[in-house]
C-alpha cells in the first residue's frame, strides 16, 4: 500500500503480538455463529460426531464406526480432538456439538495465523495481515470453522506446513541454513495433517515443490527438508496409529480408504458430487467473501510474474504462492467429484497474492483491475444475500412471513454490503476499509448461519424429530429406560447422533421381523404402508405415539415425512 499517513495504522496493528491476536479474534468471529445453534448436519459431520462419541462411550480410540459398521475412510486425527473437547468442555451424553465443533475453530484460527506468518516471510507486515484477516474472516472458512469436520483443522495444519516452507525458501540465497526449529514445525505439521486427513498435506506440499522446481529449475534449497530428524518426527506421529488401525481391522481401514473412498472420487462423481471443471472457479468469488474484491488484482499478479519474473521478494512470493496454490486448484478443477471445500488448502495463498496485488494495484493505479475487483465484490454480496434468502425459505410459516422474512434479508443485505463497497471505493484509509469489510462479513455469516439456518426447521428434520421424540419420553439418550427405539426407511447419522448409539436403523422387513411390542418406530413414509402390512401378519401394529416431522433431506434432496409411533399386540 502507498505510504501514507492511512497506512500508519495498518502498521501500528500489524506490529508485535497485536497482529496475532487480530488475526485470532477474526477468525474467532467468523467461525462462532451457528457453532452452538446450529444442530448437527448431515452427513460428514454427523458420522464424524457419532464415530466420536462412541470412541467416548466405548474407550476404543483405535476403530473409527459408526454404530457397527466400520467407518474406513479418513484418519484418527480429528476425532481425537474432538474426544478432547468434549472431555474437557462436555460429556458425550449431552451430544453437545458446540464440543465437537472446537477444534474446527481452533483450526481456523491457526489457519489465519499461518497465513500471515507465511506473508511475512515475502512481504510487508501490513500486507501480510490484509491477506490473513479476509481469509480468515472468509465464507467458507467460517463456515468450516464451525462443522465438526476434518477440513479447517485440515487448512490449518497445510497453511502451517506451507509457512515453514515459505520460510526455508526465503533463505534459499542466503547461504545460511534454516532453523532446525523450522524444519521440526514442518515436519510436525505435516504428521499431524496425515493424521486428520491422509495425503492431502504431503500432497498440497509436494505439488508446491514440484511447481518450483519446474518454474526455477532449483533444487538446492529443498536439502535442508530431509533433515532426519524431520521425518522421523512425521513417522512417531503417524505410524503407532497406522499399525494400531491396519492390526485391529486385518488391513480393512487401508482397503477401503484407498479403494473405496479415494479411488471412485477420482473416477466419477460420487455421491452426486460430480461437477464439470470450472466449477470451483466460478464458485470462488463466493466462497472466498470477502476476499473477493481481491481476486482481479491477484490474476494480473499471477499472470505479471508469469511472464516477467523479478528478483525482489515479492516477485519471489508470488512465485511461492502461485506454486502453492495452481497444481493443487487444478488437480481438484479435474476430478470429477468436487466438494466446496476441496480447494479451501488453497485459499490461504489466493488471498496473500490478493493483498500483495492490492497493494501493486493502488502503487502504480491499476484503476480497470480495482473497478473489476470492487464489481465482483458487490456480485458476491449479492450471491451471499440471496443464499440467505433461499434458506430463510425452510422456515415454517405462511406466504406473508415469508415475504417479511424474504424483505428483511434484502435489507439486512443492503444495509451490510452497500457501505462495504462504498468503503472500497470511496475510503482513503485502508486500515477502515479492511475494517468495514470484515464487519460486513462478520454481520452476513451472523445472519445466515446464527438466525436463519437454525430457525430453518425444514431442513432439520432429525433434530425436530428427535425433539418430539424426548416431549413424548421415548428419547433414551433422555429418559433412562425408554423403550427401544428403531428407525426405519430413514438412515441419516444425525437422527442417531440425537437419540443414541442403540437405535437401530433398518429396513421395513428387519424392522418387523426383530421389533416387539412397546417398541418405539421412527418410520418415514414410504416406508409406513410395507412396515404396517409386515407387523400385521406378527399380530402388531402401529399407534401414533408423537407428532410427525415433515422436511427435506439436505442430504440427497428428498422430501421426508417421519412419524414416531409405538408398537402395539394387536391382542391387546
Amino acid at each position: 500500500m502507498d505510504a501514507s499517513p492511512q497506512t500508519d495504522l495498518i502498521d501500528r496493528l500489524a506490529a508485535g503480538w497485536r497482529a496475532w491476536a487480530i488475526l485470532a479474534l477474526v477468525a474467532l468471529f467468523a467461525g462462532l455463529p451457528g457453532l452452538a445453534r446450529l444442530p448437527v448436519m448431515d452427513r460428514d459431520e454427523a458420522r464424524y460426531a457419532q464415530a466420536t462419541t462412541q470412541m467416548l462411550e466405548t474407550g476404543d480410540y483405535v476403530r473409527i464406526n459408526v454404530q457397527d459398521t466400520e467407518r474406513n475412510k479418513k484418519p484418527i486425527g480429528i476425532h481425537w480432538m474432538q474426544a478432547a473437547s468434549v472431555a474437557l468442555l462436555s460429556d458425550a451424553e449431552a451430544r453437545a456439538i458446540w464440543a465437537y465443533r472446537i477444534p474446527s475453530l481452533l483450526g481456523a484460527i491457526l489457519a489465519a495465523c499461518a497465513t500471515f506468518w507465511t506473508g511475512l516471510a515475502f512481504f510487508p507486515r501490513r500486507t501480510a495481515l490484509m491477506g490473513a484477516a479476509l481469509f480468515g474472516a472468509g465464507m467458507l472458512l467460517g463456515f468450516e470453522a464451525m462443522t465438526a469436520k476434518t477440513d479447517a483443522m485440515l487448512v490449518g495444519l497445510t497453511t502451517l506446513t506451507l509457512a515453514a516452507l515459505a520460510h526455508v525458501y526465503a533463505r534459499r540465497d542466503s547461504g545460511s541454513t534454516p532453523p532446525r526449529w523450522l524444519l521440526l514445525t514442518f515436519w510436525i505439521a505435516m504428521g499431524v495433517g496425515i493424521l486428520v486427513k491422509g495425503p492431502i498435506t504431503p500432497m498440497v506440499v509436494g505439488f508446491t515443490l514440484l511447481a518450483l522446481f519446474a518454474w526455477e529449475r532449483r533444487a538446492a534449497w529443498m536439502k535442508p527438508l530431509l533433515w532426519r530428524w524431520g521425518p522421523i518426527a512425521a513417522a512417531l506421529i503417524v505410524l503407532p496409529w497406522m499399525i494400531a488401525i491396519g492390526v485391529a481391522t486385518q488391513g480393512r481401514f487401508f482397503a477401503e480408504a484407498i479403494g473405496v473412498d479415494m479411488a471412485p472420487k477420482m473416477l466419477g462423481g460420487v455421491e452426486s458430487h460430480g461437477n464439470p471443471p470450472g466449477y470451483y472457479l466460478v464458485a470462488l468469488p463466493l466462497l472466498i467473501f470477502p476476499a473477493t474484491f481481491l481476486l482481479p488484482a491477484a490474476a494480473r499478479l499471477i499472470w505479471r510474474t508469469a511472464r516477467t519474473p523479478r528478483a525482489d521478494e515479492t516477485a519471489a512470493g508470488a512465485r511461492f504462492l502461485i506454486a502453492w496454490a495452481a497444481p493443487t486448484f487444478l488437480m481438484f478443477e479435474l476430478l470429477p467429484t468436487k466438494l466446496a471445500h476441496y480447494t479451501l488448502p488453497t485459499y490461504p495463498a489466493l488471498a496473500l497474492l490478493g493483498a500483495a496485488a492490492f497493494a501493486l494495484a493502488v502503487q502504480e493505479r491499476w484503476r480497470i483491475t480495482q473497478w473489476l475487483g470492487y464489481g465482483l465484490f458487490a456480485l458476491a454480496a449479492a450471491g451471499f444475500v440471496a443464499l440467505t434468502a433461499y434458506a430463510s425459505t425452510y422456515m415454517p410459516g405462511d406466504s406473508a412471513a415469508d415475504a417479511r422474512r424474504l424483505i428483511q434479508t434484502v435489507m439486512v443485505g443492503v444495509v451490510t454490503g452497500l457501505p462495504a463497497l462504498a468503503a472500497l471505493v470511496f475510503l482513503r484509509s485502508h486500515a477502515v476499509k479492511l475494517a468495514v469489510v470484515l464487519l460486513a462479513a462478520f454481520v452476513a455469516a451472523y445472519g445466515l448461519r446464527e438466525r436463519v439456518l437454525p430457525e430453518a426447521r425444514m431442513l432439520l428434520t432429525s433434530h425436530e424429530t428427535a425433539l418430539r421424540l424426548s416431549n413424548a419420553g421415548l428419547n433414551p439418550r433422555v429418559t433412562p429406560g425408554a423403550p427401544p427405539v428403531w428407525i426405519v426407511g430413514y438412515g441419516e447419522a444425525s437422527l442417531v447422533f440425537e437419540t443414541a448409539t442403540s437405535v437401530r436403523l433398518a429396513g421395513a422387513v428387519e424392522a418387523a421381523q426383530g421389533a416387539e411390542a412397546g417398541d418405539t418406530m421412527i418410520v418415514e413414509q414410504r416406508a409406513y404402508d410395507e412396515l404396517e402390512a409386515l407387523l400385521a401378519a406378527r399380530g402388531l401394529s402401529l399407534e401414533s405415539a408423537g407428532a410427525a416431522s415433515a422436511g427435506i433431506n439436505y442430504a440427497n434432496g428428498d422430501e421426508v415425512v417421519l412419524t414416531i409411533n409405538r408398537v402395539a399386540d394387536q391382542g391387546v
